[in-house]
């Protein structure tokens, strides 16, 4: 089982709360001793100069007057309240008569006996009380008397309650203490994630700025520059993409003129595998070549969206009908809402490019349908093939990724940058495109344009 709380923040607070707590236990603990100490250490020096003030009266009366000894005692009570208890020979006079000579420990009287003095705390019928007693010398007699202390034991119950409130305040204070400064404290870790998250997206100028803070200077410093190295790098590798590709076309259109010319020509054996070969690596090379480009110029920022009210159904048979597919495979749900505001270019090659996937990987497109989701324009193109597994549908969508499905020899290998070409056109919509089961069996690929194109 989990002890810690789940993340920085959450730890920072518990820290700061259990720091509180720590301290204002500690500091309770020790008020409350001090003030246990200092309350009863005043109480019975108080409750002793009234008690041997008393014993003097008593011992006054004794021996001045014929007055019996519970007269004696109720002289006492009448001038200081006292509930005293006397002691004259064999005689023990209470003047309260709860509080007897049977209220008074054994050991207690034997030590006033050795010592003339002495004091202990006693409970009384569930109530403290100091216990003093003094000898009266020159008399055979010793004065004793109970001193309540429940006030005491009511001061330090208040004391300690304020004092566990306090703990409790405080602890609550330190947790909010530590969950706002931690907050402050991660604000710059937030930019940096916020920095890195505008930079997955293509944000490449992104950079942190820390003010003054000579702490997170060296952070701030460290990832501006591999945020300036990485841009640098990248546009680098965008230009050298774009230029070889802009190279390339040139040469290649000769040479997809010279195979033209060859194929005319009379040729047997050999010679014509050889063209046909070549015309086949060279129609690749320029399918790679175009792709290329495009996603360098997607990659630089520079792609734009040309967007026109577009009819879903008939642009989609037509790109059918150039993939060769019989046009009753495609089933529309669209019924009036057919327009739908897109990119019609950008359309027609993501659709293109799904069905060639399909033929190509799985076994040819099973079925095509359009229809509506919350205003969103949903196409899906369903295979034959054996599917996608779960750990591989976020993988195809990568560049010059072809997956694992063997394809038969005599097919030509496809640039690994179909599925990819999908994403970025999509993305470029504002939508999304994924990968999952067809109810047929096979692979089915969903993509979703949103009712307003951003």
């Amino acid at each position: 089982m989990r002890v810690l709380p789940r993340g920085l923040r959450a730890r920072s607070a518990a820290a700061f709360a259990l720091l509180a707590l720590l301290l204002s236990v500690t500091l309770s603990l020790v008020t409350y001793q001090l003030a246990r100490w200092y309350l009863l250490e005043q109480r019975e020096t108080l409750a002793t100069r009234q008690v041997m003030l008393n014993a003097s009266v008593a011992k006054g009366q004794v021996a001045a007057s014929e007055e019996e000894p519970g007269d004696v005692l109720e002289s006492i009570r009448s001038l200081s309240n006292a509930r005293a208890v006397l002691r004259i020979g064999d005689a023990w006079i209470a003047a309260v008569v709860e509080l007897t000579e049977n209220s008074i420990p054994d050991s207690f009287v034997d030590a006033v006996d050795a010592d003339g003095a002495a004091r202990q705390r006693v409970d009384v019928n569930g109530t403290p009380n100091l216990l003093i007693g003094v000898d009266l010398p020159g008399l055979d007699a010793t004065y004793y008397e109970f001193v309540p202390i429940v006030e005491y034991r009511n001061t330090l119950e208040t004391l300690l309650a304020v004092l566990v409130v306090g703990a409790s305040l405080t602890t609550l204070g330190g947790a909010l203490a530590g969950w706002f400064t931690s907050r402050r404290l991660m604000r710059p870790l937030a930019d940096v994630a916020e920095a890195a998250r505008a930079m997955s997206t293509g944000d490449l100028s992104r950079r942190l700025v820390v003010g003054r803070d000579r702490d997170l200077e060296p952070v701030a410093g460290s990832f501006n520059d591999m945020a300036a190295s990485l841009e640098a790098r990248i546009d680098r590798e965008l230009r050298f993409t774009a230029d070889v590709s802009h190279e390339l076309r040139t040469p290649l259109t000769a040479m997809a003129s010279a195979v033209s010319l060859a194929k005319r020509a009379k040729l047997t054996g050999r010679a014509e595998f050889a063209i046909a070969v070549l015309d086949d690596q060279v129609d690749h090379l320029r399918r790679l070549t175009l792709e290329l480009l495009e996603i360098s110029r997607i990659d630089a920022g520079v792609a734009e969206l040309t967007l026109d009210d577009v009819d879903v159904d008939d642009v989609t048979r037509r790109v059918m009908e150039a993939a060769g597919l019989d046009e009753g495979v495609f089933r529309s749900r669209l019924g009036d809402q057919r327009i739908h505001r897109l990119d019609r270019t950008r359309y027609e090659r993501v659709l293109a490019n799904l069905l060639e996937n399909a033929d190509r990987y799985g076994g040819g497109c099973t079925a095509v349908e359009a229809d509506r989701q919350d205003g969103d324009l949903v196409v899906r193109v369903d295979d034959a093939g054996p599917g996608v597994e779960p750990a591989e549908r976020i993988a195809i969508f990568g560049r010059f990724h072809r997956g694992n499905v063997e394809q038969p020899a005599d097919r030509p290998k496809g640039t690994g940058l179909g599925l990819s070409l999908v994403d970025e056109h999509v993305r470029l919509h504002g939508g999304s495109v994924w990968v999952t089961d067809s109810p047929e069996g096979g692979a089915r690929f969903v993509v979703r344009f949103p009712a307003s194109t951003p």
